[in-house]
C-alpha cells in the first residue's frame, strides 16, 4: 500500500487520539484567518474592477494590478484639488488658451457631480455615465479631423502613455521640445480611452486647468507632477506634468463640441500657435 494511504488509514482508525491533539486556535490564527475571509472578497473585487478597464498603461494581468494597487499607490496625489494651478496662476501663469465659445458652453454644462472613476491611478477610467455609440462614432471623426485641418502642427500616432488608444502629438522635432512639458511628454498631446469610456488625457495650461475642474468636467491624473522611481516601473522614467489631466467622457454631441473646444485649447497650449 502507498505510504500516502497507510498514513490516511492509521489516522482515520485514531480518531479518539486525533482529537485529543486538537489546540485551540491562537489570537494570531485567528485575527489572520477573519483578516483573509474579509480581504479575500475585497481584493477580487478590486481586481475584477481593474480589469474592466481593459488594457490601458500598466500590464493587464494579476502583476499589473498588484503592481497599481500596492507598489505604486503610495506615489499617488489629490486629483481634483486646484491647488497646483492657483499657485501657477498667482505666479503669473494666467494665460487661458479657451476660446469665449468654449468657455460659455464649459459654464452651460456644468456637472453638478462628476461621474464615478476607478480606483486605480493606472489605467485611470471612468466607470460610469458612458455615451452612446453614435457619439463615440462622432468623436472619433471629429478627433481626427481636427488633426487633419493642421498638419503642420500636429499628427496622429499612437499613444506612448496608453495602451491601445490613438493620439494627437506634436508635429515636429522642434515643436516636441519646445518647452519642459512636451518634453516630459515626448510630444504627446491628447488621446482617447476608446476601447470602453471615451473619456480623454490631455495637457492645459493651469488656468484652463482651474476652468474645466471648477465646472466638475475633469481631475488629474494620480500621478500628474510626480516622478515615478525607474526600479518600479523596469526602468522606464515617468514623469508627468501637473497639467495632464482626464477629461470626462462626452455623452451627447453638444458634450463632443466641448471636448473638442478643450482639445484646441490643449493644441494651442503645447504648440504656442493658433489652431482651426
Amino acid at each position: 500500500m502507498h505510504p500516502l494511504l497507510t498514513t490516511l488509514k492509521s489516522t482515520l482508525t485514531r480518531p479518539q487520539s486525533w482529537l485529543s491533539t486538537r489546540t485551540t486556535p491562537s489570537p494570531i490564527t485567528i485575527t489572520l484567518t477573519t483578516l483573509t475571509t474579509i480581504l479575500l472578497p475585497l481584493l477580487y473585487s478590486n481586481y475584477r474592477t481593474y480589469l474592466s478597464y481593459g488594457p490601458g498603461g500598466a500590464p493587464y494581468n494579476l502583476l499589473g494590478w498588484f503592481g497599481v494597487t500596492f507598489l505604486l499607490y503610495p506615489f499617488g496625489r489629490n486629483m481634483t484639488s486646484t491647488t497646483v494651478y492657483e499657485k501657477k496662476i498667482a505666479n503669473g501663469e494666467t494665460q487661458s488658451y479657451l476660446s469665449e465659445d468654449t468657455v460659455d458652453m464649459l459654464n452651460a454644462l456644468k456637472k453638478e457631480k462628476r461621474p464615478a472613476v476607478g480606483p486605480h491611478y493606472v489605467p485611470q477610467r471612468q466607470i460610469g455615465e458612458f455615451a452612446g455609440e453614435e457619439v463615440k462614432k462622432h468623436l472619433d471623426e471629429q478627433f481626427y479631423a481636427l488633426a487633419e485641418q493642421n498638419p503642420q502642427l500636429v499628427k496622429i500616432a499612437d499613444s506612448r502613455l496608453e495602451t491601445h488608444a490613438g493620439a494627437i502629438f506634436l508635429a515636429t522635432e522642434e515643436l516636441a521640445n519646445r518647452n519642459e512639458t512636451t518634453r516630459q511628454l515626448n510630444g504627446e498631446c491628447v488621446h482617447v480611452h476608446r476601447l470602453k469610456d471615451y473619456s480623454l488625457h490631455m495637457v492645459l495650461a493651469p488656468a484652463d486647468c482651474k476652468k474645466v475642474f471648477d465646472a466638475g468636467w475633469g481631475q488629474r491624473h494620480g500621478f500628474s507632477g510626480v516622478k515615478i522611481p525607474r526600479a518600479l516601473m523596469g526602468g522606464k522614467l515617468i514623469e508627468l506634468p501637473s497639467e495632464y489631466v482626464l477629461v470626462y467622457a462626452p455623452r451627447t454631441k453638444e458634450e463632443v463640441t466641448l471636448v473638442l473646444g478643450l482639445t484646441k485649447a490643449s493644441l494651442r497650449y503645447l504648440t504656442g500657435e493658433e489652431v482651426q
